[in-house]
């Protein structure tokens, strides 16, 4: 199964979709789902959106989208970032916000269909918030839906084994660097609980996460994590094959738009 992880687009779903294809015609394949790590840019009332997607990228495509029920290009399964419509989003019990679009909740589980079989994938979206992780998600209003919590993590552990986990946030350890005005180095490491917890439990072959704008490769609780970049910047879409049957994986390769 061809599929290809995409990283934060804020909104930029044209970008997004066009990258897409371009990475497809560059691959020679023609991928089979597209999975998103968040901040997908959800907001069907642009005068809903919070003060910083209104500071910076606006309500985006998804307006226009959702007037017109666009269908995505591709089957895209999507898990939450810590810019969206987040009430919105939960008042769809099956998921389904355009044809072809999926939404998945924390500490639930999809499948990737084919003829020959399906791929599971479980997914954790949000930040971590320190007055909210232990608190039950069912509790949570507003813009504080916008974190986990610890009640989805133990949810999404029961399902047992996954092929690929989705999160939004970085699993505590992952490190990132990134370069200053200056030319000095800045280096800062994740340690946001709850979410190694989520790789240690499902044994994913292969776990995917956004949120720092960031492509960074890192090895967690013995598992390959990808951290993946902002729309439009180098590493914001990877292409991998993923067969139905067994453990393994490969990279087809990354999409290096600028």
């Amino acid at each position: 199964m061809f599929i290809c992880a995409a990283g934060d687009n804020h909104g930029a779903i044209d970008q997004l979709y066009s990258d897409v294809i371009a990475f497809e015609e560059s691959l020679g394949v023609r991928f089979d789902y597209v999975i998103h790590v968040g901040d997908f840019g959800i907001w069907p009332d642009p005068d809903r959106i919070d003060k910083a997607t209104r500071k910076h990228e606006g309500a985006g495509d998804f307006p226009a989208w959702y007037t017109e029920r666009q269908p995505v290009p591709r089957p895209t399964v999507f898990i939450k970032g810590n810019h969206e419509d987040f009430v919105w989003l939960d008042a769809h019990p099956t998921g389904e916000i355009l044809d072809g679009l999926r939404y998945l909740k924390n500490g639930y589980t999809t499948e990737l269909v084919m003829d020959e079989g399906a791929i599971v994938v479980g997914g954790i979206g949000g930040c971590f918030g320190t007055s909210d992780y232990e608190r039950s998600s069912r509790n949570l209003q507003g813009y504080a839906r916008r974190h986990y919590t610890c009640d989805e993590i133990e949810r999404l552990c029961k399902y047992g084994r996954l092929d690929i986990l989705l999160l939004h946030d970085a699993p505590a350890g992952v490190e990132f660097t990134r370069r200053l005005r200056d030319g000095r180095e800045s280096r800062y490491v994740s340690e946001v609980p709850g979410l190694v917890e989520a790789l240690e439990c499902t044994r994913p072959r292969v776990c995917f996460f956004g949120h720092h704008h960031r492509r960074v490769d890192a090895e967690i609780a013995g598992i390959s994590c990808i951290g993946l970049n902002i729309v439009g910047r180098p590493g914001n879409l990877v292409g991998f094959d993923v067969p139905v049957r067994g453990r393994d994986w490969s990279v087809l390769g990354e999409w290096a738009s600028v």
